[in-house]
């Protein structure tokens, strides 16, 4: 299903000359990430004016519960390196990152919430009852590519464009938002949904399951949970325009 449903407000704007694809939560389903790639393709000469540049904002947790997180990595990374996409840090591959650097509670945190399926779509075995947490970040690092361990060290974990700020799962409310603390940033979750507060900017976030994209007057959500209802979901934005686009 391709849903389309532009939507026009006085305010918040983008960057002049600035169309954003923000795609929500992918979480290891590549083939809804090329389906939502191709409807980008075909939605691009679509809405008026062209801009002067596009981004696409992957708003984190590509990785984990479905089937195929290393296909996922290299094809968001691919685009990253090409400078056609941002990739900003998830909960989910915060902690692959923490297991990596052998935190035993991050590991086992990890492997809990999904981690597993990106063990299986890299060919690792999950930890051994008898191993230690260093040596089974040991084998990790030796299972997955040296370049998407770097990318995913290199993530940031916010984006700005005009009145828009983009982050994987809110900001902490009555906090600047250069004051944030980065684990709000990947990790927060009623205390800012439920909130009414003005943030200093309408917040893109994934990270907290909707039915269909959430449009508030502070923020915006863009997880459709695509590991389980087969929805993955953006929101274009330019100028004053906003568009969402569905598998």
């Amino acid at each position: 299903m391709n849903m389309l449903n532009p939507l026009r407000t006085k305010l918040p704007r983008t960057a002049d000359g600035e169309r954003i694809y923000a795609i929500g939560d992918v979480h290891g389903r590549n083939d809804l990430l090329m389906r939502l790639l191709r409807l980008i393709v075909d939605h691009y000469p679509t809405l008026h004016p062209a801009p002067q540049r596009m981004t696409l904002v992957f708003l984190g947790d590509v990785i984990d519960r479905g089937p195929a997180s290393a296909a996922c990595l290299r094809t968001v990374s691919g685009l990253c390196e090409s400078n056609a996409a941002t990739m900003l840090l998830g909960n989910h591959e915060d902690m692959m990152l923490a297991s990596l650097d052998g935190n035993p509670d991050a590991q086992a945190a990890w492997i809990g919430n999904g981690g597993l399926a990106t063990l299986r779509s890299y060919g690792i075995d999950p930890p051994g009852p008898e191993e230690d947490s260093f040596d089974f970040a040991e084998r990790l690092a030796r299972g997955v590519p040296e370049d998407q361990v770097a990318f995913l060290r290199s993530l940031e974990t916010t984006y700005r464009s005009g009145s828009y700020f983009f982050t994987h799962a809110g900001v902490r409310p009555g906090v600047a938002l250069h004051k944030q603390e980065p684990e709000d940033l990947y990790s927060i979750r009623a205390d800012f949904t439920e909130s009414e507060a003005w943030h200093g900017a309408v917040v893109v976030h994934g990270h907290s399951i909707v039915d269909a994209v959430e449009m508030r007057h502070n923020r915006i959500g863009c997880d459709t949970g695509a590991y389980a209802s087969g929805r993955l979901s953006c929101v274009c934005l330019q100028d004053d325009l906003r568009a969402v686009l569905q598998t």
